[in-house]
């Protein structure tokens, strides 16, 4: 068995993973990516990339790269709260923290344009074809075994990061556990031809069963993603999806339910998946291997890269110490980490919520938006992981409960009186206690990044 020596080495090629290449390099280092192949056109992945993963990309400087044909740039999202309804923008631009627009490609393009970019580099080294099988970690170093088709390589390396994504076998071999929470099934169609309102907005459209997420990923087409909730006793289907389509504009609407009834689309098990730790000794976990949470935010692609930013920067702060470098990094990434979750979870249960008591909250959410725009900016900057402050969630969701209250008990079709009121008060603050507790139960878990060893 040969041996080789390098200095990192990371297991998958994929955004995550090549994005970490590009930021080490750029501290000297040689990197090794391990890259296994993927069938892009069976999988269901991030397409979309709010301001600060464009500013990250930038500073790296491969945005260029990305941004061709038919890359398009998206200016914020807009919020359909029903057919009959004015739809609520929620722009980039009114936030200073964001000094660019997104944008949607393709995932297998942006994939394989940053993988090109990361090729081009004198430092970087890709092995296609192959996986990570072993770790044997000794003082001082990390010997990694990877299978190169039917030969298996050592590589001894300082560091070896775990960019494979949230099933992670590299997770695995480093001996870190994760706590796992199947949340939904998500089915995802191209509608080729189709436009939304806004022709360079995200959308998410409410109003049904679940939220509707529908963005313009390419110059002609549109990328619409229907969330069918975990139910244990029964496997969901197309029907489900077409029970949503109603909640759509007209034309959208036809060109969907033309899709779902001709052609299959990929679908995905989306699951909250915390790991135990985001570093075991040598090993570092990167991006979906760290941390999973539902898309209905996209923040995926986002924070891959701001997590590659971060370890690159700790690493930079921390050359001569490795261990200390990686404390640096878990603490640094642990509170947007819980921001990020708990948005992502705290607005599905708004809005797919059926207990009666979320009804009033889904009101006084729109109501937020609508009235108020420092409300619509401090939303943004949360949606968008420019703002990673848990202060500043729990903040926005007390707003969020005393508007739904305002919303009922000023609504003139209403019949509210004194009691109905204070009902209504206890309720919601029943949710809102909720929330918070379960903010705790993430804090608790991920606080253990910063306290366990590494």
């Amino acid at each position: 068995m040969r041996t080789i020596d390098t200095d990192i080495v990371i297991g998958g090629g994929g955004v995550a993973g090549a994005v970490t290449a590009i930021a080490l390099q750029q501290l000297g280092y040689e990197v090794l990516v391990v890259e296994p192949g993927l069938n892009h056109d069976r999988r269901l992945a991030g397409e979309l990339l709010h301001p600060p993963g464009v500013a990250g990309l930038a500073e790296l400087g491969v945005l260029n790269h990305l941004m061709g044909e038919p890359a398009v740039a998206i200016n914020g999202f807009c919020i359909s709260a029903g057919p009959d309804q004015a739809c609520i923008r929620l722009p980039y631009d009114a936030s200073p923290s964001h000094h660019a627009p997104g944008f949607s490609l393709d995932h297998g393009l942006i994939r394989q344009r940053l993988m090109q970019a990361a090729r081009m580099l004198p430092r970087v080294t890709v092995v296609d074809d192959a996986r990570v099988v072993g770790v044997d970690q000794n003082e001082g170093e990390v010997t990694v075994q990877v299978a190169e088709r039917k030969a298996i390589t050592q590589y001894r390396s300082r560091l070896l990061v775990a960019a494979d994504g949230a099933s992670s076998p590299i997770r695995r071999l480093a001996g870190i556990g994760v706590q796992k929470r199947r949340i939904s099934t998500l089915f995802g169609y191209r509608i080729a031809g189709a436009h939304l309102p806004q022709r360079d907005y995200g959308y998410v459209f409410l109003g049904g069963r679940t939220p509707i997420l529908a963005y313009p990923v390419d110059g002609n087409g549109v990328r619409i993603m229907f969330d069918i909730p975990y139910d244990a006793n029964r496997r969901p289907d197309l029907a489900d999806c077409l029970a949503l389509t109603a909640m759509l504009p007209l034309d959208l609407q036809r060109g969907v339910d033309h899709c779902i009834a001709t052609q299959g689309g990929p679908s995905a098990v989306i699951q909250e998946v915390i790991a135990d730790r985001l570093a075991s000794g040598r090993v570092v976990l990167i991006g979906d291997a760290a941390v999973t949470c539902h898309p209905l935010t996209a923040t995926g692609m986002t924070m891959c890269i701001t997590d590659s930013l971060l370890l690159r920067d700790a690493i930079a702060e921390r050359p001569g110490d490795l261990r200390q470098a990686l404390h640096l990094h878990q603490r640094h990434r642990r509170w947007r980490q819980v921001t990020r979750i708990s948005l992502a979870e705290a607005l599905r249960d708004v809005f797919c919520g059926e207990r009666p008591e979320m009804r009033p909250v889904q009101r006084g959410i729109i109501r937020y938006w609508r009235t108020s725009s420092t409300g619509r900016t401090a939303s943004m900057a949360l949606l968008s992981t420019a703002d990673g402050r848990l202060t500043a969630l729990i903040h926005q969701f007390v707003r969020v409960v005393l508007h739904g209250l305002l919303a009922e008990t000023h609504d003139p079709t209403g019949t509210a009186g004194p009691r109905e009121a204070y009902c209504l008060a206890r309720d919601l603050s029943s949710v809102l206690a909720r929330q918070l507790w379960q903010v705790l139960g993430r804090c608790r878990t991920i606080w253990t990044w910063s306290t366990s060893g590494t």
